[in-house]
């Protein structure tokens, strides 16, 4: 084990993306990867990536994977 890592708590839960926007300008969104998990009864996130430069087509199959759907490559679907 890491040394550094012998008196963290093993952080377990599951990833999803969040959307936010600020206003600064014109517009801005990011998409961020991130965990919920819960410490010492508190719920706590955690942001594992940002995802922002990914095009929103990308994010939404990200999401949606996530999320428990499943996905056919386009050779496979006919099949």
């Amino acid at each position: 084990m890491w040394p550094m890592l012998a008196g963290m708590a093993a952080r377990t839960g599951t990833a999803h993306v969040v959307t936010t926007t600020r206003k600064y300008k014109d517009r801005s969104i990011a998409h961020l990867l991130r965990r919920s998990y819960r410490e010492a009864g508190v719920v706590k996130n955690e942001t594992l990536g940002n995802l922002s430069h990914l095009p929103d087509e990308l994010v939404d199959i990200i999401r949606r994977s996530l999320r428990g759907e499943n996905f056919v490559p386009l050779g496979q679907a006919s099949r």
